[in-house]
């Protein structure tokens, strides 16, 4: 019997089935998703176009007014600066120290001129050639026949080169000088072109301003040129797209500016001619403007932005044309222009991913369908078990389908797919091994980065230490001149206290890496309070008086005389909450109460008072102990916080209020405060209502700096005069001759011998030939470095104890370090502190210091009172009475009212009664009643 033959099925194939329905799909899914892509990358070139140009335009317009702003605002301080120093107009080259310093000071402008009634001329001017800038100052030579002179000078304004003019000129005649007199005020003159040899060829605009006395007389008219090449580098600077390009034109369609990097003018025989828009050698740029003019037939009927299209070869081309219009003459258009094509390409581009992904997506919903068959009968367990064997990791698996021609060729797929996945698995491994190494690189660079980070901020620090050294140095010089007045010398410490608070704020920048690393520490070290407090307020009412607003000090009571605290920290924390205060405060005042909480209750509110005792009046008793509850409160009357706003301004680069007062910080101040507040394990609370102002405060345990001696400061280095014994000689070595300045007019009138050397080389030189007791030394200088200087001194026998001191503005802790193993005895931070500089001289050169005769000696005490002056007139006894019965008691506050009320009733005691107010106000009852003791008891 013949064997049955097998029958040919008759159905469709179950990859068919599956498989056709989800190609069909993704077939309309692809075509549909291209033609919604393209659809939608019209309509958003055209949007992103229109947005573009608009932004563009704006900030052109945003830019070339604020230039031509600023070259009006120089004209105008130059001419303020006239009228304030007095200067002789009639004298023609008087502006020049006044011109020259304007110029130096911004580069806007290329040059400033003037001209007076007799026809005279002078200008400073800054030209190009071949790149670099020259110098000209040139004037009308009166006695060369009024021909005009132009002197090349250099940056000393020493003449180098000079040129005579063939024949005389008149300033008078001059355009701008004609339209600042018709407009009695600023006036912009015609767009002129610069033919100077002596320079590159450019285009300039002059903005002139007349300038009168007190009469009304016109006395001269001061000018100032602006180039406009510095816009045409704007323009081009800009990226408007891949091939759009933008330029600036007059009315008249002549050229201003463009993007293309290419003179808005022509040269013919050397004479420059002005070009216009439609002559442009770009294509672009002449194509927009030609259609403007086909859309204008005159371009001054364009008075508001407007948006075109044109086409060049059949290309759609997006054009906007924006007037600018500013002061008197001003009158230009800007213009934008970009090809379509810019932005289509990478529309088109992502029309061609989008159809890659589906057909991707297709070939996973193939797959799917495969997967999905093995469920229909049971030869697909053997699948699944196969399937679980290469899930569990074992990837050689071998699938034998028979019988059924879909299950054959899905055996065969399978096997395959187990192949490529192995290959893959393995390709996996490798790539991951990549990936790892990859992120190790990444890493480094990020380290790097980092490195990169914390030496651009030391760096920037260190530049302006160098500064702050000359500052703070020569503050600290002339706070020892006797000859200077009490007045004087308020005003050099303010500068010294201001100093020392910029110093603060650079060490500050250094410390941004520490809090993100949470590496912030506190360095606590005696320092006396009183003081301390009083720098801060001076430098917050300064602030204060800057705004018009009141700024109020109140110790609620006695402070301690000195605590144990970091007062680097402590300061950021209170000029900040203060500072704060007063810049959202704009009438009113700020005041800051500073007390000693005597329980948990005493300033449980911000207007609390703290409480009283009998007899004591709220004030501590004697028996201090060794750590004090201090409240710090800040309270102003400006414009308030809502709920929500408290709740975000503890958050790093979150501000609150106004756009306007937001333009003055970071976000960053408040953020820090509060995380050095928690340093001292303290918090910082808020109080605030909208309109009415908030009050801002903290308690922190401060210690009481042990076996403090309050005059110590008696005998500050302000108070030395010399030393004893014989002149010592000192080797100063320094790059900067005013570092070496600041300690050569610091230590010579104390009778130091003082050699200077400006490298390492030159003080090895000075070295060999002198006899030195001490040797101050920078570490980075040219020629040979202090590190190298020093290691070469060390090697010879004759410098081996001789004390050297390393000086630098450096905060890197290696270089202290390597100044130690290089053979430095000790280091010196710039900017120099006076009593640190002679504590170091007085140790390595045991000095004897001899101090002023009229300061106070070291037994004397900051509460001593100063004798009163003999031309005062002190109250009688009866009058007395009262005031010194709240004296007795320790009633400060009464004592402050009686005095008060003693000055407003009897203007002949009032130095007396102002001596009692101000010691009432530093809480000095002993010094009250040692003043007011004796006349009160004359009688009794």
């Amino acid at each position: 019997m013949d064997a049955p033959k097998t029958q040919r099925s008759s159905g469709l194939p179950l990859r068919l089935v599956l498989i056709v329905p989800f190609i069909v799909q993704i077939s309309v899914a692809v075509g549909l998703t291209g033609w919604l892509s393209i659809r939608n990358g019209q309509r958003a070139v055209n949007d992103v176009a229109s947005q573009l140009r608009r932004e563009v335009t704006n900030r052109i317009d945003s830019e070339v007014r604020h230039s031509l702003a600023t070259a009006d605002t120089v004209n105008q301080l130059a001419v303020n600066a006239l009228r304030r120093e007095g200067a002789d107009l009639r004298n023609v080259r008087s502006p020049q120290a006044v011109y020259w310093d304007h110029l130096r000071s911004t580069s806007v402008i290329s040059g400033l001129g003037i001209g007076n009634t007799s026809g005279d001329l002078f200008a400073v001017q800054r030209r190009t050639k071949a790149g670099e800038d020259i110098y000209f100052i040139e004037y009308t030579d009166i006695p060369l026949g009024r021909r005009w002179r132009s002197n090349q000078v250099n940056l000393e304004q020493q003449v180098v080169d000079t040129s005579l003019g063939d024949k005389p000129i008149d300033g008078r005649q001059r355009a701008w000088y004609k339209a600042a007199v018709a407009a009695r005020g600023a006036a912009w003159s015609n767009i002129y072109t610069s033919v100077s040899r002596s320079a590159d060829k450019t285009l300039a605009v002059n903005v002139a301003r007349p300038i009168y006395d007190k009469n009304q007389e016109l006395l001269a008219v001061s000018g100032v040129i602006f180039n406009l090449r510095q816009v045409s580098q704007f323009l081009n600077g800009l990226k408007l797209s891949e091939s759009g390009q933008m330029f600036i034109i007059e009315r008249s369609g002549e050229l201003v500016g463009t993007s293309d990097a290419k003179d808005p003018f022509t040269l013919n025989n050397d004479k420059v001619e002005r070009l216009k828009a439609v002559n442009s050698t770009s294509p672009l740029i002449r194509a927009a403007a030609s259609h403007l003019n086909q859309q204008f037939a005159d371009l001054s009927k364009i008075e508001q932005a407007q948006q075109l299209e044109f086409f060049i070869d059949g290309k759609r081309q997006f054009l906007q044309v924006t007037p600018l219009s500013f002061g008197n003459g001003i009158d230009w258009l800007i213009v934008a222009a970009v090809p379509e094509s810019d932005f289509m390409a990478q529309i088109n581009q992502n029309t061609q991913n989008t159809i890659l992904l589906c057909l991707l997506a297709l070939g996973v919903a193939s797959g799917v369908s495969v997967l999905t068959s093995r469920w229909i009968s049971a030869p697909m367990s053997r699948l699944g078990a196969a399937s679980r064997a290469i899930a569990a990791g074992k990837l050689d698996q071998s699938v034998d389908a028979k019988g059924i021609r879909e299950l054959e060729v899905l055996g065969q797929s399978f096997n395959q797919m187990a192949k490529q996945l192995k290959g893959s698995f393995e390709e996996l491994e490798t790539r991951v091994e990549q990936r790892t190494a990859e992120l190790n690189v990444a890493k480094e660079v990020a380290d790097t980065a980092n490195r990169a980070k914390s030496e651009f901020l030391a760096n920037m620090s260190h530049e302006l230490r160098t500064p702050l050294n000359g500052i703070l140095g020569y503050a600290q010089i002339l706070l020892r001149d006797k000859t200077a007045n009490p007045k004087q010398k308020d005003g050099l410490s303010i500068i010294q206290q201001c100093g020392d608070h910029l110093l603060n704020l650079i060490n500050d920048i250094l410390d941004l890496s520490k809090i993100e690393a949470r590496k912030l520490e506190l360095n606590s070290h005696d320092f006396d309070f009183a003081t301390f407090l009083h720098s801060i307020v001076d430098i917050c009412r300064v602030k204060a008086e800057q705004k018009e607003i009141t700024f109020t000090y109140e110790p609620l009571n006695k402070l301690p005389a000195a605590v144990h605290a970091d007062e680097k920290r402590l300061r950021q924390i209170l000029l900040n909450l203060m500072g704060n205060a007063i810049k959202f405060t704009d009438r009113g005042g700020v005041t800051f109460k500073v007390g000693v909480l005597l329980d948990s209750s005493s300033i449980a509110k911000p207007d609390a008072k703290p409480d009283a005792e009998p007899g004591n009046h709220g004030l501590r008793p004697s028996a201090q102990p060794a750590t004090t509850r201090i409240r710090f409160q800040v309270e102003d009357t400006g414009v308030g916080m809502t709920a929500e706003q408290i709740e975000k301004i503890f958050t790093p680069f979150e501000q609150v209020g106004e756009k306007h007062r937001m333009a003055e910080g970071t976000g960053l101040g408040l953020a820090i405060t509060q995380q050095i507040v928690q340093l001292m394990d303290s918090q910082i609370q808020v109080e605030s209502i909208t309109g009415q102002g908030s009050t801002f405060w903290f308690e922190v345990d401060l210690a009481e700096a042990e076996n403090w001696i309050e005059s110590q400061a008696s005998h500050s280095a302000l108070h030395i005069t010399g030393y004893e014994g014989e002149r010592r000689s000192l080797l100063v070595v320094d790059d900067r001759w005013e570092n070496r300045s600041v300690l050569v007019n610091l230590l010579q009138p104390l009778g130091f011998e003082i050699i200077e050397a400006s490298h390492g080389q030159e003080g090895i030189e000075q070295a060999m030939t002198q006899h030195l007791d001490l040797i101050i030394t920078d570490i980075a200088m040219p020629v040979m470095d202090g590190f190298k200087m020093v290691r070469k001194l060390r090697s010879l026998p004759q410098f081996q104890h001789v004390p050297i001191i390393a000086s630098s503005a450096s905060v890197f802790k290696m270089d202290r370090q390597e100044s130690q193993e290089a053979g430095c005895t000790d280091f010196l931070p710039k900017p120099i502190q006076v009593e640190e500089l002679l504590e170091q001289l007085g140790c390595y050169l045991t000095l004897s210091w001899i101090y002023d005769s009229d300061s106070p000696t070291p037994a004397a005490s900051r509460a001593t009172v100063p004798e009163l002056e003999s031309q005062w007139l002190v109250p009688k006894p009866a009058e007395l009475a009262a005031l010194y019965a709240s004296a007795r008691i320790g009633d400060i506050w009464a004592v402050e009212e009686e005095a008060q009320r003693i000055q407003a009733l009897h203007p002949d005691y009032q130095a007396f009664a102002t001596k009692i107010v101000q010691l009432a106000q530093d809480m000095n009852e002993q010094a009250i009643l040692k003043l007011v003791k004796p006349y009160a008891e004359l009688e009794q």
